[in-house]
């Protein structure tokens, strides 16, 4: 059955307190954020959490037969990002890369691709990267919930520590956050409310009764479920549409919504403590699509354990910066050139 044979987290050090970018424009929040470094990046932070997850997957670079990218930060209209991964993993040139972007939900489309490709058996094993790190507008409510983060995982049919048992998608024409090729940062309706029931729970609730139907299994033979955190409440709610109680514990407060990155991100930090026949329900929701996974722990889990930087690590590490040192780190506060 195809899976997950390794993955690899990657948080940044460096955090903003939410409120400090929420003040200066009249606002409040709590909690905190990951933010970039001055020489960090939605590449290097691919990279970090690539090699942990080629290390704790103990798979070598000749056997990787794709590397596919999902983003919805790259500041690259027409040439492809994943190509320079590529390079780092020393792959073989004739490996198939490619760049999932235009929606949160890249990564979970990346995802079920890399899986199709193992399934046709064009490819033995393939690698999904998820990185985030969406540019925002001062004073924006991006600005003060935005944060950064990278995801990586090695796929195959052959070690595996986690099986994919299915894997299905919901999709309506619905908007709701966007950038376009003109727009230097994200934009959105500003109704929270009719993004939150008519878009990310919907979606999700659709596309998770799918996947159960699918493989016919119900709410309760899920140990944990796994949603993205656009903050502190939204996923609860998805899951007690669904009738799931158990919902993998909010980090907003800790490093904010990272968009495409945080279900899989989160699911890295269930799977490090996750026991064998262990079940979770994964799911990601972006530009009116949802693509729900069923993710089940196998014996091998424990074998790895100890071989990559835990999520809980990466997060408990960290040094604060201030709120005119994040508008510069962001490009939004600039000295004059001269």
């Amino acid at each position: 059955m195809i899976g997950i044979i390794g993955y690899g987290a990657y948080v940044p050090k460096y955090r903003i307190k939410q409120q400090d970018a929420a003040i200066p424009w009249g606002g409040w929040a709590m909690g905190e954020k990951a933010v970039c470094g001055w020489d960090e990046d939605i590449i290097s932070m691919a990279a970090e959490a690539l090699d942990n997850a080629v290390k704790h997957s103990g798979v070598k670079a000749a056997d990787v037969g794709a590397l596919y990218m999902g983003t919805a930060s790259s500041p690259m209209i027409e040439t492809h990002l994943s190509p320079v991964l590529a390079e780092t993993l020393n792959l073989s040139p004739h490996a198939s890369v490619l760049d999932f972007m235009g929606s949160v939900n890249a990564v979970g489309t990346a995802l079920s691709q890399c899986m199709m490709a193992v399934e046709a058996k064009r490819i033995d094993c393939g690698i999904v990267v998820g990185t985030e790190n969406r540019m925002v507008g001062p004073g924006s409510d991006g600005e003060v919930s935005f944060g950064a983060a990278a995801v990586a995982m090695v796929i195959g049919n052959q070690g595996t520590i986690a099986d994919i048992e299915g894997v299905q998608s919901y999709r309506t024409l619905f908007l709701d956050r966007w950038r376009a090729a003109k727009d230097p940062w994200v934009s959105n309706l500003f109704d929270q409310r009719f993004y939150r029931d008519d878009g990310y729970a919907k979606h999700i609730e659709e596309a998770s009764k799918a996947v159960m139907a699918k493989i016919n299994k119900k709410t309760a033979d899920y140990k944990l479920a796994i949603f993205p955190q656009v903050d502190a409440r939204v996923p609860a709610g998805a899951g007690k549409a669904l009738g799931m109680k158990n919902v993998f514990p909010d980090l907003t407060g800790a490093i904010g919504d990272v968009g495409g990155v945080s279900p899989f991100l989160c699911l890295t930090g269930a799977l490090d403590q996750a026991k064998p026949g262990e079940r979770l329900l994964v799911a990601s929701y972006g530009s009116g699509t949802a693509t729900a996974f069923s993710i089940v722990a196998n014996e091998a889990i424990e074998k790895k354990r100890g071989r990559t930087t835990t999520l809980e690590k990466y997060i408990a590490r960290k040094t604060y910066v201030d709120y005119p040192a994040y508008l510069r780190l962001m490009g939004n506060l600039r000295r004059v050139p001269y």
